[in-house]
């Protein structure tokens, strides 16, 4: 099973090229990419848009993503609206007093896709994740989500837009004693990290918009090639690897 990650695509209006980026060229320089490869499935992980959520930049998006004609799922990050998000495509059935969580069966295996919006979450959330990881009686499970649930090591981001302190340890304990190995797919970061801890793997995907200097306490672009994660899901492992679109001659 191939599965294709992507994350934090950004897309304003026509013609915005926020810090000279063309940001849709770039999602659609990423389509191309994704259709070549043909995977079976293709993973959103948040900040589809640029600011805030808008109807009009999810309806764009959507198009691009009907178009591989591959099943995807998309989840909600902090430049996004849930609500809008969910109406756009189709997944009202998926929020739950403003939070679109939900899981989903890729292949013979089930995924959690959380809700981090707020930069953290609900309660109700929080007992769906619990009873979630319960019920499943595979010894690991995927799970994709927008804010690592932890602190990376990339300074600017941990210092100022973390998934919340509250969050971190109700997820760090629910992880721990779930007692399976977790493999959680993240975006956000706008950088590629992989954490290993007690409870499984931490992989962050880079950005399909720019890259943040990994280094620096204050923002700084590292490069604007877009990234992606290809995933490999087999009974016994699961490979994944980080690839980049070079810039456009």
């Amino acid at each position: 099973m191939q599965i294709i990650q992507i994350t934090d695509q950004h897309v304003g209006q026509f013609g915005e090229t926020p810090n000279g980026v063309d940001v849709r060229e770039q999602f659609l320089r990423l389509c191309k990419a994704i259709s070549t490869i043909a995977p079976d499935y293709v993973v959103v992980t948040g900040d589809l848009c640029a600011i805030s959520g808008e109807a009009a930049i999810y309806r764009w998006v959507k198009e691009r993503l009907d178009d591989l004609k591959i099943p995807y799922a998309v989840i909600s990050g902090n430049h996004d609206d849930p609500g809008v998000l969910a109406q756009s495509f189709c997944l009202e059935n998926d929020l739950h007093d403003g939070e679109l969580y939900y899981r989903r069966k890729i292949g013979e295996e089930w995924a959690l896709f959380l809700d981090t919006t707020p930069g953290m979450l609900s309660q109700k959330q929080l007992q769906w994740v619990r009873e979630e990881l319960m019920r499943q009686d595979a010894s690991r499970q995927l799970i994709f989500m927008h804010h690592p649930p932890i602190l990376a090591g990339v300074p600017h981001m941990d210092n100022n837009y973390p998934l919340l302190e509250p969050a971190r340890e109700a997820l760090q304990a629910l992880f721990i004693e779930c007692g399976k190995e977790l493999f959680v797919f993240c975006g956000h970061y706008h950088n590629e990290v992989t954490t290993r801890c007690s409870y499984g793997t931490i992989f962050i995907t880079p950005s399909s918009y720019l890259q943040i200097a990994p280094y620096q306490k204050e923002f700084a672009i590292e490069h604007t090639m877009p990234g992606f994660r290809y995933i490999e899901l087999q009974p016994q492992l699961i490979r994944s690897s980080v690839h980049y679109l070079p810039e456009p001659l």
